[in-house]
């Protein structure tokens, strides 16, 4: 019985060097939603900063392979900043897009903070009224959003919030979408879309 559990251990041990895996540094996706989640809901930092923070992270972290979510700590932010840059540009004006990426930096570094001495961790705040209105501009621009949700029901645990502009000066936002959406849950809320389509031009903005 010894002698298998010290083989596991090589074979676990021989593994993770095999497929250049750090498990000491290594953190996932998840790892880091769920620690923007717990540090809004202790108040680690602003309720408001940890939603935007969130936000971001999974619009830009969302052009990422399953795969490549599981371990964060072999991509280089920068370079998963620019794929989205690329991939989401007709979607975002270039403001949202360089702050977004800002966001997404911010985030990582907060949670490896946090990883390295939860016992003193803090994030230190300065509102200022350029701050407030970046923040509304960005991540509320149709107006304050409280995380209590609508007259929906409110937002629940298991969920998240995110939005997709549409065109200059409109943003559609989805409440209370499941961490786990499966395909066809999305292919069911892409035709409901469909169906409130109106045939003609768009509005002029």
């Amino acid at each position: 019985m010894f002698a298998l559990s010290i083989w596991l251990v090589y074979r676990s041990l021989r593994e993770d060097i095999t497929f250049g895996i750090d498990v000491a540094n290594s953190f996932s996706m998840e790892d880091l939603l769920d620690f923007l989640d717990h540090a809004g809901d202790r108040g680690l930092m602003p309720a408001a900063t940890a939603r935007a923070l969130a936000v971001a992270s999974r619009n830009v972290l969302g052009v990422l392979t399953e795969e490549e979510r599981r371990d964060l700590s072999t991509q280089p932010i920068d370079s998963v900043v620019k794929r989205f840059n690329n991939k989401r540009a007709r979607d975002f004006n270039p403001s949202s897009l360089k702050e977004y990426g800002r966001r997404v930096n911010r985030a990582v570094e907060l949670y490896l903070t946090w990883r390295d001495d939860p016992a003193n961790f803090s994030v230190k705040t300065r509102t200022t009224g350029n701050a407030r209105r970046r923040e509304k501009s960005i991540e509320e621009p149709a107006g304050q959003f409280t995380s209590e949700g609508s007259e929906f029901g409110g937002q629940r645990g298991d969920t998240y919030q995110t939005a997709l502009p549409v065109r200059p000066g409109v943003v559609i936002r989805l409440l209370n979408v499941p961490h786990d959406l499966s395909k066809a849950e999305a292919d069911r809320l892409a035709d409901f879309v469909k169906m409130l389509a109106v045939d003609g031009p768009t509005l002029a903005t």
